[in-house]
């Protein structure tokens, strides 16, 4: 006997194989559909299989609220089944199946004793509430699952096959990404343009360079804190923002539209990679080989290119004369007396924590995804001990080493604690000392305004589709971080407690 040729497509968690309807439950079924005693007598006035019957956890049609289909097939090995009352859901099925059901039970099973010598396929029972969906059928794909069980025997050698070839594909995007070791481990690429110390100016001039960043990267939200922490106006290092939108680039993901006020404005590029090739392209025109990556510095007097490595252009900038000055004095992020500290403290933050969670991200291989967690669980302790004992990483003020950690903690519990580290280090609020050193630094003036932290988070889940195959984008953690963060903005006088301060040369000033 085949049911499966009169069952309705349908989706939802799937009930166990020994479940079944006593015949009597059907009896009460079909009487109340058809709402005529006599339906029950085998061969009469069989309904049209678009009719429904409901069918209650108690056996009782009335009790059910909604339509709910019965997805059945006929049961292999027939046993003594539990009674229909012991179902947890409301169940519907088309009332020829059901009649078609009743007949096999009265001959085979007879209200739940046991068959014998009758031979059929195991009973599955999959609910779904159409009254949901307005009635719609589910969408079910190609059913290449229910061909495999019967043209296969079983679906062992499909689903084999298919978490082999999937995993094969996601693996191939992952390493275009992220270049990855033979043992699974993402290898961060090193920097291509870097100039030597000598050719990094000491001042900043009028006109004088352009930086190209974007919200979502952490490596230009580093430039955007050093420029806005030294307060370095537009005149002399313009920020041109980039869209994360790998659709609009023609290389990498960094792009212009100036239909919605995004554009170049040293070049008139279409993207980072015109930028490129026109800024870094070999003499002769044939163009830039290489990684067309964010943040990029530029020359604007010259309009060459003078490095797209982060550390030294955040070093350029807080080092660099000519910021803002107050009182004759201006803001210093890599002051004299701190800098073996600073460069110490910014080399194990970014092994333990900065890179740590984008080696768990991109990791090819459990293996690989391990070891970057132990290394990101030991860093965020490792900081949380630190910041016990004092308000920033390098002492009581900020500096050049918070600049370089601080992307990262403001990104952690939106994109990292899940897409990358998938839950293994928690939450970067759950820890106090971190808590409160991100609110310290957010108060700052003009820190929030460097980040959209809900873009970023957008940017994340879809652009980075192969971590991310469906691009849902989750609700970010309970309180974003402009919700629970400090509300108000230290004032000038607060916030130059926090930092340090040079002298600035009477003739410069």
């Amino acid at each position: 006997v085949e049911l499966a040729a009169h069952c309705t497509p349908c989706l939802g968690p799937a009930i166990p194989a020994d479940w079944c309807l006593c015949t009597s439950s059907l009896a009460a079924a079909l009487r109340s559909s058809l709402r005529s005693p006599s339906a029950m007598e085998l061969g009469s006035q069989m309904p049209a299989p678009a009719q429904t019957v409901f069918v209650s956890p108690s056996c009782s049609a009335s009790e059910v609220s909604g339509c709910w289909r019965l997805h059945t097939t006929v049961p292999s090995g027939c046993r003594r089944l539990p009674a229909a009352s012991d179902l947890t859901s409301g169940f519907c099925m088309s009332a020829a199946v059901a009649a078609a059901a009743l007949n096999v039970g009265r001959r085979h099973v007879g209200d739940g004793r046991r068959c014998r010598g009758f031979r059929h396929r195991a009973i599955s029972a999959i609910a779904l509430k159409a009254a949901e969906q307005g009635g719609a059928e589910p969408d079910r794909g190609f059913r290449i699952l229910e061909w495999a069980s019967s043209a296969l025997g079983g679906q062992k050698l499909l689903v084999k096959t298919a978490r082999w070839g999937s995993k094969e594909a996601w693996r191939t995007m992952v390493k275009e990404l992220a270049p990855q070791s033979p043992d699974g481990d993402y290898m961060r690429a090193k920097s291509q343009l870097i100039s030597p110390a000598s050719k990094i100016p000491a001042e900043f001039s009028i006109g004088g360079h352009a930086v190209y960043v974007g919200n979502t990267c952490p490596w230009c939200h580093r430039v955007q804190l050093a420029l806005t922490l030294r307060r370095v106006p537009q005149n002399l290092v313009a920020s041109v923002r980039l869209l994360d939108e790998p659709e609009r680039a023609s290389r990498g993901g960094w792009a212009f539209d100036p239909s919605r006020g995004v554009s170049d404005p040293v070049f008139d590029a279409a993207d980072l990679r015109e930028v490129y090739d026109l800024a870094a392209g070999q003499p002769g025109g044939s163009g830039y080989v290489g990684r067309c990556t964010a943040p990029l510095l530029v020359d604007r007097q010259a309009r060459r290119a003078v490095s797209n490595d982060n550390p030294q252009i955040v070093r350029f900038v807080g080092m660099a004369r000519g910021a803002d000055v107050v009182e004759g004095k201006e803001v210093d992020l890599f002051p004299t007396h701190l800098r073996e500290e600073i460069d110490q403290t910014n080399a194990w933050t970014y092994e333990l924590v900065s890179n740590a969670v984008y080696r768990a991200g991109f990791s090819t291989s459990q293996a690989g995804f391990d070891r970057a967690v132990k290394d990101a669980a030991r860093g965020l302790e490792r900081v949380e001990k630190l910041l016990e004992k004092q308000r920033f990483l390098c002492g009581d003020r900020l500096t050049e080493a918070d600049v370089m950690l601080l992307p990262c903690a403001c990104r952690f519990d939106a994109v990292y604690a899940f897409l990358f580290l998938r839950g293994a280090c928690g939450l970067w609020r759950e820890r106090p000392a971190l808590k409160r050193w991100l609110f310290d630094c957010w108060s700052l003036p003009g820190v929030r305004d460097t980040l959209d932290v809900q873009a970023c988070q957008e940017s994340y889940y879809r652009t980075l589709f192969p971590l991310n195959p469906s691009q849902i984008v989750p609700p970010r953690p309970e309180g974003s971080l402009a919700e629970i963060g400090p509300k108000e903005v230290l004032n000038e006088e607060e916030a130059a407690k926090l930092l340090h301060w040079r002298d600035v040369p009477a003739a410069t000033a």
